[in-house]
């Protein structure tokens, strides 16, 4: 067998709003991720990313994923928040729910 990897897939629950179901969508990379949260929240739903294989929570910020806890403190979070890189162990610790 091959050294194992972790995953890159990532859950996006999506909704209109608060009061109304949600979607759940899966994606195959962070890439992918990045490009369908800025495309629906966009669109107008609220997104939730979350990389299946760490629970990590990740935001929407100036157009860029970022791990919830990595967000930069200088300016305001948009939507939801950059890790241009994907996921790595750094901020890949912390379970967030």
């Amino acid at each position: 067998m091959g050294p194992s990897t972790i995953p890159e897939n990532f859950y996006l629950y999506l909704w209109r709003s608060s009061d109304s179901p949600g979607t759940l969508y899966l994606a195959k990379s962070f890439e992918t991720a990045e490009a369908l949260c800025q495309g629906l929240t966009d669109d107008g739903y609220i997104v939730k990313v979350i990389h299946m294989a760490t629970n990590v929570e990740f935001e929407l910020h100036e157009g860029k994923l970022w791990p919830t806890d990595q967000i930069p403190s200088s300016h305001e979070p948009s939507n939801h928040g950059p890790a241009s890189q994907g996921p790595s162990s750094h901020g890949m610790s912390s379970a967030m729910a």
